[in-house]
């Protein structure tokens, strides 16, 4: 398994840490980032490094042993084992430095700790897919900002600092020389000026080569794709309209199909509430199915008092449907093969003659719930007033459903009789 991958799976998803633990971990990135560009300069810059470099080198020790305990700990709840490779590059970039002594370039164990910082990126971007395209965009700019600094420190080795001469200068000269050349700009006022500092100029230049084919072949992808619902809603729609000119669609129709899919992106963002949670294993397919549809579920009368079980079935076997303005869910007499749930938006129960509204029914209400319970046309005719997001519950569903609960399926039948002894009385405005 590839060493990255091994650490990222020491780690818990972001959201199963205690709030500490998250930011401790958000610590450790900004701590390892500065030690990314402070060891090279240090190392560069040897007897001109400022003051303090041991005390920061002792709290850096310290910190990175902590992140040690820390990672232990992690590996302990997650079940993952924390060791050997991983352990050992931890602990060098651990090293108490400031007791070692000795070469500068020992501070290159620091970096290390980079190996961390990458894992973590790796397990932040996996564990937030909906975010990918924008993490991605944001690590290429991590990246790319510590690889200048280090080509900038790696010019000013070259160069050299002259004792008594002002390393601010030179680095901001180094880093002008160093973006000048990787973005293919080099307007020549700082040259080499041996075989060394052009074999580095060089090789400069082949890394911005580099970084501007990785910039052409991902970049503009990244940004198209930081919103890819509505880069696909906009290809749908050039599709459409080819369509739509090829068959010689009347413009009156081609306006209410281009508003049906409209209200569709504005409300749904394009996607298909079916297609998406079908996806899902079956645990999180049964909490979505009752997380959207159990209130609804339970305001239908005959099945006030049913069974978790029993809500969770019926739940898995209703699917969302929508009608347009002015579109006729189904019309009196018209035989009852299913009932309706209305999850979003306004229909409209007409009288005898088709025209009158009678009732209007909105969010959280049902409608053609008899043609459950009984063989019977429908009492009325109703019409969407609005986009109607509605969830449709077929009477073949419901019966295989309901045969698997005889107890409750009596109890329907009770209700249904009931139902049929006073159909006498006065006539309610919801169709049934």
């Amino acid at each position: 398994m590839p060493f990255t991958r091994t650490f990222m799976r020491a780690h818990l998803p972001w959201g199963d840490h205690t709030p500490l633990a998250r930011a401790w971990i958000v610590t450790v990135i900004a701590l390892v980032t500065a030690g990314a560009i402070i060891a090279p300069l240090r190392i560069v810059l040897g007897h001109e490094a400022p003051a303090g470099g041991s005390w920061l080198d002792a709290g850096l020790t310290i910190l990175f042993a902590a992140d040690i305990a820390f990672n232990a700990w992690d590996a302990r709840r997650s079940g993952v084992p924390y060791g050997g490779l991983l352990l050992a590059t931890d602990a060098a970039a651990a090293l108490p430095l400031w007791l070692i002594g000795g070469a500068p370039w020992l501070l290159a164990l620091r970096l290390l700790k980079l190996v961390r910082v990458a894992a973590i990126m790796t397990a932040w971007r996996q564990q937030h897919l909906h975010r990918w395209n924008t993490l991605r965009l944001v690590y290429f700019i991590y990246w790319l900002a510590i690889a200048v600094h280090w080509l900038a420190t790696g010019w000013m080795a070259l160069r050299g600092v002259t004792p008594g001469g002002n390393a601010g200068t030179l680095y901001l000269r180094s880093l002008y020389w160093c973006i000048s050349t990787i973005t293919t700009i080099g307007y020549g006022d700082i040259t080499p000026a041996n075989n060394a500092e052009m074999l580095y100029a060089m090789g400069a230049m082949i890394f911005g080569v580099g970084m501007y084919g990785y910039v052409i072949a991902n970049i503009a992808t990244i940004i198209a794709n930081l919103q890819p619902a509505r880069t696909r809603y906009l290809a749908n729609m050039e599709k459409l309209g080819a369509f739509m000119r090829s068959r010689d669609i009347p413009p009156g129709l081609q306006r209410k199909i281009r508003d049906y899919y409209g209200y569709v992106w504005e409300h749904r963002l394009g996607y298909d509430e079916t297609s998406i949670v079908q996806g899902l294993p079956p645990g999180l397919l049964v909490e979505v199915s009752l997380f959207l549809k159990r209130d609804i579920i339970q305001k239908v009368p005959f099945l006030r008092g049913a069974g978790e079980e029993l809500i969770k079935e019926i739940a898995l076997v209703m699917q969302p449907v929508v009608y347009t303005p002015g579109d006729l869910i189904f019309a009196a007499g018209d035989p009852g093969a299913d009932m309706f749930f209305i999850g979003r938006g306004r229909c409209d129960v007409l009288g005898g003659d088709g025209h009158t509204v009678i009732a209007t029914l909105r969010d959280g209400d049902f409608f053609g719930e008899i043609a459950l319970l009984e063989h019977r046309g429908r009492s009325a005719s109703v019409r969407a007033a609005s986009y109607c997001d509605l969830y449709r519950l077929e009477k073949e569903d419901f019966d295989r459903v309901i045969a698997r609960f005889p107890e409750f399926a009596a109890h329907i039948a009770s209700k249904s009789a009931g139902r049929r002894g006073s159909a006498a009385g006065p006539r309610r405005t919801q169709p049934r």
